[in-house]
């Protein structure tokens, strides 16, 4: 369990991109109960985010979904570590649209409450602790253009039960981004792991480190954002379904302004929810990292 109440003295946010739809889930999967007292994922993450050093957690939520996190999970935590909310609206989507319009939008969402260095990271993803602390470390050093990424192996975060979405990552010799592509549909075959870029069959190695969206930033990555939002908007050809992916505007920071974003391997192992069958699973890695004292079964 976590000592005494910590100080909120920290400049360093994390924001937790929790507004998806959980389509292929069929529920809400950011509120799924999985530990032995019914934690979610995201306690997991937050538990771990504070003993990295963060200060501060913005949840980047649908409007509708407030009332469920603040009674079912931000109550839990929000005497350890500053809370705030943040809204995905529909607003800039076309009116028929009813999915929000993505990770890299989510990100802008949370701008006004950001005062600092960022991490980013999925509610419905576990990154296990030595991620958040290579994440604050990295931070703590960042300069302006700079960014970090903590990848995991592709094999390690497949779903036996169905495809995935991953941004394929590749760096130059010293382990920065040069290029990431974000591909749909990843699944294992016969032929191999198979997914999709761009419409296209593509096979990819076991080995091919992914992003999960556990991103840092300094605040010089958010006006670049903005700028390819509205960008994005103004170029969209199938409104009901293109979505603003935040892997892909950090590509185009690289190439366009000559960002450097460190690509750096966890040796965690990820578990995450795509579909309803995944969540035994999960919630049994989870009850070996509580049996091995990564965790305590009391997390709060």
């Amino acid at each position: 369990m976590l000592g005494p109440i910590i100080s909120f003295m920290s400049d360093l946010t994390l924001v937790v991109l929790a507004a998806g739809m959980g389509s292929r889930y069929g529920g809400v999967k950011q509120m799924e109960g999985l530990g032995p007292s019914g934690e979610v994922l995201l306690d997991y993450s937050v538990y771990d985010a504070i003993r990295a050093g963060f200060g501060k957690v913005v949840l980047v939520i649908r409007k509708e979904m407030e009332p469920g996190f603040r009674q079912r999970i931000t109550r839990r935590f929000e005497d350890r570590i500053a809370v705030e909310f943040a809204f995905q609206s529909m607003q800039p989507a076309p009116v028929t649209r009813d999915k929000p319009l993505g990770t890299g939008h989510a990100l802008l969402s949370a701008a006004h409450h950001i005062n600092g260095p960022m991490g980013v990271i999925n509610a419905d993803d576990f990154y296990g602790p030595s991620s958040f602390q290579l994440l604050a470390q990295s931070l703590a050093g960042m300069t302006g253009k700079s960014g970090v990424n903590i990848g995991f192996e592709l094999e390690k975060t497949l779903s036996p039960h169905g495809g995935v979405s991953r941004a394929v990552c590749e760096t130059c010799k010293d382990n920065f981004l040069i290029r990431i592509e974000e591909h749909t549909h990843i699944s294992r075959t016969d032929q191999g792991i198979v997914g999709s870029f761009e419409g296209e069959a593509r096979h990819l190695a076991p080995d091919a480190i992914v992003s999960l969206n556990l991103w840092g930033f300094g605040l010089d990555f958010l006006p670049f954002l903005r700028e390819k939002f509205e960008q994005f908007l103004g170029a969209l050809t199938d409104p009901q379904k293109e979505e603003f992916y935040l892997p892909t505007a950090v590509f185009q920071w690289i190439g366009e302004r000559g960002a450097t974003v460190e690509l750096i391997q966890s040796g965690e192992s990820w578990l995450g929810l795509t579909y309803p069958e995944d969540t035994s699973q999960a919630a049994a890695k989870l009850g070996d990292l509580i049996a091995r004292g990564t965790y305590p079964e009391t997390l709060w």
